[in-house]
């Protein structure tokens, strides 16, 4: 004898509670192998040891750690010049992957924190560089000029104009000698080091 109509409807309502919770169970289960995982990596902060090169880094101050959670220090170097603009200014500077189940969620942050106080970190996009133009020139002009490999146009702020160069590069020296070789270029009127916010 065949199931009735509402007996039908239960059943698949049944098999499809069991089918999610089973499949959420899995998810769930993968993120968190994932983040024992990363746990586990160099450059985790407890570590103190940098991903690239292992270099010791002191503890990171806590608004850091409150605004990138769980990251991974890829590059640290310490008393250095600050890329922002009070390049007078002794920092240490930490280049950060941020955390994120999937790969698209991912950043590379550079945090600066200064030796003198204060010691909220400033934050920027550590593959990222604003370039505005003088008046007569164009994206076009601009590419033609970034030959290297090491850089590549990615977009536009429509706010300021500027253009988003992408540097393949980045520990905190990297970052510094794009800016300096971008700020030379004839056609340049501005370099700036592309700010970050962390979400809230």
């Amino acid at each position: 004898m065949g199931l009735g109509k509402n007996e039908r409807r239960l059943t698949i309502a049944i098999g499809l509670i069991i089918g999610i919770t089973a499949s959420s169970m899995l998810v769930r289960h993968a993120l968190d192998v994932k983040e024992e995982q990363a746990a586990q990596r160099p450059g985790n902060y407890n570590t103190q040891h940098s991903a690239v090169g292992h270099v010791k880094f002191p503890p990171l101050p806590e608004s850091l750690q409150k605004a990138i959670p769980n990251g991974i220090v890829v590059f640290y170097e310490a008393n250095r010049t600050s890329v922002s603009d009070n390049p007078n200014q002794s920092v240490n500077s930490w280049v950060i992957e941020t955390s994120g189940s999937f790969r698209s969620e991912r950043l590379f942050i550079l945090a600066e924190v200064s030796l003198n106080g204060p010691w909220d970190a400033k934050l920027y996009r550590a593959s990222e560089i604003y370039v505005g133009l003088k008046k007569a020139y164009s994206e076009g002009d601009l590419e033609s000029l970034l030959t290297d490999e090491r850089y590549k146009i990615i977009g536009q702020n429509s706010a300021s104009s500027e253009y988003i160069v992408q540097i393949r590069h980045f520990s905190p020296t990297d970052i510094a000698a794009a800016l300096e070789y971008l700020g030379k270029l004839p056609l340049t009127q501005s370099v700036r080091p592309s700010s970050w916010v962390p979400l809230r």
